[in-house]
């Protein structure tokens, strides 16, 4: 649990950027800001410890609570739901080749951290601490880490000074950096060039994403397109009769979803639903918002339009009235998918850039989706192409293909069977990221 020796003393790993990198001015603003936010959260933690939920939360972010790992684990860290998923078999494959290495994980909202896998596949888990130096310097010296590895863009740049000074290396897994991010990261690029400078490799999930991280510092001789890790996320273990079984389903009655829904989006989703009920009244709607204060509102909204709800932590099995499942717990949605004849993906009727359009294609069940879809781009165009998605306008464009879907079996199970082909045919980028990792270890 201590800090064990000095993390300063340990041998440079290989591969590892060594040079010291000149502190431009942001950064030193940056410490400035992180050290009031360090004494906010304690202000904070004081409040929320009022439950021992709160409590274990915030001895984790402070890092008052230590991880008890051997020296020379590989640290995983992802923001939240999805990036915990990525960190799982991530977790799951190093643990695979390198098996006497200790694996830790952590997230940095409440969904990611309860979604992170524990043993075998991880030997610790807990909250990203808060990114002040001090903290990240005391977590590192707790751990001594062979190397960290950072699912998606997180970009910390206490956590990332403090490796280099620690003088682990830093491996990117999935890298992406959507336009809109893009612009972002460009107003402060005097902060992130030099940060970029010193990843020891990036694994980039493709190749518009490599594009604007080499734009943005990213060292080309150590960024290489490494393919879209969620195309190797597993199949839900269920069948479509056997989900349907357990929520007391008949399978033959029509069933579609919509997962990921965002605010301003239940709404529409509901009237499409309507739409299709006036063909089928028997159907049912598996309903999923993105954020657990939304669960509320979008019960509000269906029984607004006369609709009964049934909430999953409620119970398996829907009332036999229920049109609405409402799945309102985390990381169940990837296999409620498997229910459905088709699944509308959220975050895309409205500007929000669409959410993970592989959970559903992975299920076997035909992909619709709206026309925002700038941060999924790639897999939108992919599963266009290859005809195993569809994209709608609005409400009134998605009830109708849920229509179309559900009157034509053969339309959807070609739909559904080229799902599956695109997953099987983009596989492989979980062995490349994890060669990447590897050949920074080496």
């Amino acid at each position: 649990m201590g800090s064990g020796v000095p993390v300063s003393n340990r041998p440079c790993p290989a591969g590892v950027v060594t040079a010291k990198v000149r502190v431009p001015l942001i950064l030193s603003l940056y410490d400035v800001a992180a050290s009031a936010s360090r004494a906010l959260a304690w202000v904070w933690a004081a409040w929320a410890s009022r439950s021992a939920a709160g409590a274990r939360e915030w001895d984790e972010r402070l890092v008052r609570i230590l991880p008890a790992v051997p020296p020379g684990s590989i640290w995983i860290h992802g923001a939240s739901l999805g990036e915990a998923r990525l960190s799982a078999i991530l977790a799951g494959e190093l643990r695979a080749r390198l098996p006497g290495t200790a694996v830790v994980v952590s997230a940095l909202t409440p969904a990611g951290r309860a979604a992170l896998p524990g043993p075998p596949k991880a030997d610790a888990a807990f909250y990203f601490p808060i990114d002040a130096r001090p903290l990240q310097r005391r977590l590192l010296d707790a751990l001594r880490p062979s190397a960290i590895v950072l699912v998606e863009t997180e970009l910390w740049p206490s956590l990332l000074r403090e490796a280099a000074s620690a003088r682990v290396p830093v491996v990117i897994a999935n890298a992406r950096l959507s336009p809109e991010r893009m612009t972002r990261y460009r107003r402060l690029e005097s902060l992130y060039r030099p940060l970029l400078g010193g990843i020891a490799a990036i694994a980039a999930a493709g190749e518009a994403d490599a594009s604007r991280l080499l734009a943005l510092g990213a060292p080309a001789a150590r960024t290489a397109v490494a393919g879209n890790l969620k195309f190797d996320l597993p199949a839900p273990t269920l069948s479509r009769r056997e989900v349907r079984a357990a929520l007391g389903w008949d399978a033959s009655i029509p069933v579609v979803a919509a997962g990921s829904t965002g605010e301003g989006e239940d709404g529409p989703v509901l009237d499409a639903f309507l739409r299709l009920r006036t063909a089928h009244p028997d159907a049912r709607l598996v309903l999923a918002p993105r954020h657990a204060e939304r669960f509320d509102a979008a019960e509000r909204e269906a029984a607004s339009r006369g609709l009964l709800v049934h909430r999953l932590s409620r119970g398996e099995r829907a009332a036999p009235d229920a049109a609405i499942l409402l799945v309102d717990g985390l990381g169940r949605l990837a296999t409620l998918y498997a229910a459905a004849d088709a699944a509308f993906v959220g975050g895309s009727l409205v500007p929000v850039g669409g959410h993970n359009l592989l959970e559903p294609a992975a299920a076997g069940v035909p992909v619709l989706f709206g026309p925002h879809t700038h941060h999924v781009a790639e897999m939108a165009q992919v599963l266009e192409a290859e005809g195993a998605a569809l994209r709608v306008t609005d409400a009134g464009a998605l009830g109708d293909a849920w229509e179309r879907l559900i009157d034509d079996p053969d339309a959807r199970a070609r739909q559904a069977a080229a799902a599956e082909r695109v997953m099987e045919r983009h596989r492989g980028a979980l062995d490349r990221t994890v060669d990447r990792i590897l050949g920074v270890l080496a």
